[in-house]
């Protein structure tokens, strides 16, 4: 398949994936190991980190500001438990997004590797970024077992939630990373972009607390949609929103498909401007 045919490619997402699984799962261990590598705890400091964060989220937002998800409920542990699933959600996009612009501003070695597929970088970024969302969600589910007693049946549709969601991440990141390179202050500005998607996402407030005038405007954000039903699925016992995942899907994966179409589309220009 010439290389224009496969960048046109209905699966091309797919197959930027598939086709180079080894060597994406061989990086991410090397960048997982990398980070903790040196320091005391190693790579158990990925346990440690969300564990306290819980804690003290518990803590501060429970117990001093008692704060409530629900009107009706008395539990301090409630609020910290489902604010902690937006975190999660957020620090997934958020990591991956202040990396894009450096992903191959930061690698110029495999810019000039003809064979190295540059495509890979997002997924690497990604797989390293689910890899410590994976070890927080077993933090979690831990919580949710102490705090409820039981772990919904249905909170096995998560993987379901995240997939769109983790397709449109690397449509994003394509474009920050091809965009990194000739604009070098986009690293800066994807820090405020971070903020301000925790903020415009009902991270630290049910939507319901939304004033239905300006619900519109969260609702457009890409962690709404997962932060909703990731809760509804692991904490509440509810189900997937079909309908609304199926547009998302199909949304994430046009994103996606032209981002990875403008990042080989533009990847000529890299070695020149590097």
């Amino acid at each position: 398949m010439s290389t224009r045919n496969r960048l046109l490619h209905p699966l091309a997402v797919v197959l930027s994936l598939t086709e180079h699984w080894p060597l994406i799962v061989q990086f991410v261990k090397r960048e997982v190991m990398g980070r903790y590598k040196g320091s005391f705890l190693g790579v158990f400091w990925s346990f440690v980190t969300p564990l306290l964060m819980l804690a003290i989220y518990t803590f501060v937002f429970g117990f001093i500001f008692k704060s409530r998800w629900r009107a009706a409920s008395s539990d301090h542990v409630e609020f910290a438990v489902v604010m902690f699933v937006g975190v999660l959600a957020h620090n997934l996009i958020a990591e991956c997004l202040t990396r894009g612009p450096l992903l191959v501003v930061g690698n110029p070695n495999y810019v000039k590797k003809v064979v190295f597929p540059l495509q890979t970088l997002p997924w690497i970024a990604i797989g390293t970024g689910l890899f410590h969302m994976l070890v927080a969600s077993v933090i979690l589910l831990i919580a949710i077992f102490l705090w409820q007693g039981h772990i919904p049946w249905t909170v096995v549709f998560v993987p379901v939630i995240l997939l769109p969601f983790v397709v449109l991440i690397a449509g994003l990141v394509w474009f920050l990373a091809s965009f990194g390179v000739f604009m070098r202050d986009l690293g800066q500005v994807m820090g405020i972009v971070s903020s301000l998607l925790m903020f415009t996402a009902p991270v630290f407030y049910p939507l319901s607390a939304v004033p239905p005038a300006l619900r519109s405007i969260i609702v457009l954000n890409p962690l709404t949609f997962v932060i909703e039903q990731i809760r509804n699925v692991a904490i509440w016992g509810g189900q997937v929103n079909w309908g609304g995942w199926l547009v998302y899907a199909v949304v994430a994966y046009a994103i996606a498909w032209l981002g990875l179409l403008w990042f080989q589309k533009t990847r000529k220009g890299f070695a020149d401007v590097l």
